[in-house]
């Protein structure tokens, strides 16, 4: 990882969630996976090494923030439809994964040809995340 930002205790949670974000940057086309709080915070994670960017720091946590907020939207029908295992947007540059666990929410940014739910398949399997 080429970033790393904690905010959280080094606690079991916080090991299993950096073990997680290593695994999953393995991948060969995940470029970066992190775990932000619900206020858009990164909390731990990073860029794959050798992985540049597409955006810069104050753009990324806009980024970070929009996803949390869209997330938080989303819960309003969990009752009815029940909770939301991921969600995915393919966009001309990355595909944005999303998955909420624990109060928080993994975010994987992948490579833009990559097979969506291929990757959330592999992206679940790894996560086994904090229960």
């Amino acid at each position: 990882m080429t970033t790393l930002i904690s905010t959280i205790q080094k606690s079991e949670e916080y090991n299993l969630v950096l073990k997680n974000c290593k695994r999953l940057l393995q991948e060969d086309d995940i470029r970066f996976a992190g775990v932000i709080n619900r206020m858009g915070k990164l909390i731990v994670g990073g860029f794959k090494k050798g992985i540049k960017p597409i955006v810069d720091d104050t753009e990324r946590q806009r980024l970070y923030m929009e996803q949390a907020l869209r997330v938080s939207m989303r819960e309003e029908f969990d009752y009815c439809l029940g909770p939301v295992k991921y969600c995915a947007s393919r966009r001309e540059k990355a595909v944005m994964i999303s998955v909420p666990f624990n109060k928080k929410i993994l975010l994987v940014s992948a490579e833009p040809n990559v097979d969506i739910d291929k990757t959330a398949t592999k992206i679940m399997k790894i996560w086994v995340g904090p229960k």
